[in-house]
């Protein structure tokens, strides 16, 4: 799953130390999973078993009183032990498909915690983030090598410039901008300000999405130029549930409907090239050029039981 290092104008634990905090999200990742997946098994297999336990302490009449007396302590002693484990409850009848849909949405909510805070400082979290399923599946979909700014705000010179999606690789920057539309629209490409949205009957016009794509480039470059570092940077349109009508329009602009949409994520999420130094070093220079609003954490606990819950 690819880092969210930011999200809006929010704190992010990224902009503490951009080289730390990947690979320690990715640790933890893992070692939720392997303990989720554990107790899946576990609290199935306790409820098979004690189903045919049951069965059998039913069926068979002829135990003698010690031998009942004595099973009937155990099972007090097992059922103590399942009370503990109460919080496991939902796992059971899940099948592994369900099992990795409920540790996606729950490693979106540590992700987006990640995204808002940092050990001194919070930002008031969107609760539409939590639901947002663009989110998720960008997440979901690329792989740890990646790192996702969404909609970022930068501070360029005196102004505010808030842009959509930047998708940063090992050895890229894809400035990408979604449109989102029912299934089936059709998107008439155009050059000027606006472009036609066709829906059954009814027309409309929506913003021409390359200006959002070019100024997003455009700005990126500038950060980049400024701190005397150079990155290969991509323009790329999302439309997954519509159809443009002519993906070849624009020069040295991806665009990408609901007939290829599958097929460039899978292209893109093959980069199999670990992280790099100047993928961080990008990252370090986007980061600082962002925007930040925050306030103090109210300090419960000592630094020491504050930075474990953020690793644990």
């Amino acid at each position: 799953m690819a880092h969210l290092v930011k999200l809006e104008d929010y704190i992010s634990r990224y902009e503490v130390d951009i080289q730390r905090y990947p690979s320690q999200l990715t640790r933890l990742k893992r070692r939720r999973w392997t303990r989720l997946q554990k107790s899946w098994i576990e609290v199935n297999q306790s409820v098979d078993h004690d189903f045919h336990e049951e069965e059998d302490w039913f069926a068979d009449a002829n135990k003698s009183l010690f031998r009942r007396a004595f099973e009937r302590v155990y099972k007090r002693k097992t059922s103590s032990v399942q009370v503990v484990n109460l919080r496991d409850q939902h796992l059971i009848g899940k099948s592994r498909e369900s099992l990795r849909a409920f540790f996606y949405y729950e490693w979106l909510q540590t992700q987006l915690k990640w995204a808002s805070s940092s050990l001194s400082e919070e930002s008031a979290l969107d609760s539409k983030y939590r639901y947002d399923s663009r989110l998720r599946e960008i997440l979901q979909v690329f792989p740890d090598n990646y790192m996702v700014f969404y909609y970022p705000i930068f501070k360029i010179q005196k102004a505010d410039i808030q842009l959509d999606v930047l998708l940063l690789s090992p050895s890229d920057i894809y400035c990408v901008t979604f449109i989102e539309t029912p299934l089936h629209t059709l998107l008439e490409v155009g050059s000027k300000r606006f472009w036609g949205e066709c829906r059954g009957e009814s027309e409309r016009k929506r913003l021409n999405p390359l200006l959002s794509v070019n100024r997003m480039e455009d700005v990126v470059r500038s950060v980049l130029k400024s701190n005397d570092l150079s990155f290969s940077t991509k323009r790329v349109i999302l439309a997954p549930d519509a159809i443009i009508d002519d993906i070849h329009y624009a020069h040295n602009v991806t665009m990408v409907d609901q007939r290829n949409y599958k097929q460039w994520i899978d292209q893109v999420r093959r980069h199999s090239s670990p992280m790099k130094k100047r993928q961080f070093q990008v990252a370090d220079v986007l980061l600082r050029q962002g925007k930040t609003k925050a306030y103090k954490r109210i300090r419960e606990v000592d630094n020491r039981l504050i930075d474990k819950e953020y690793i644990d």
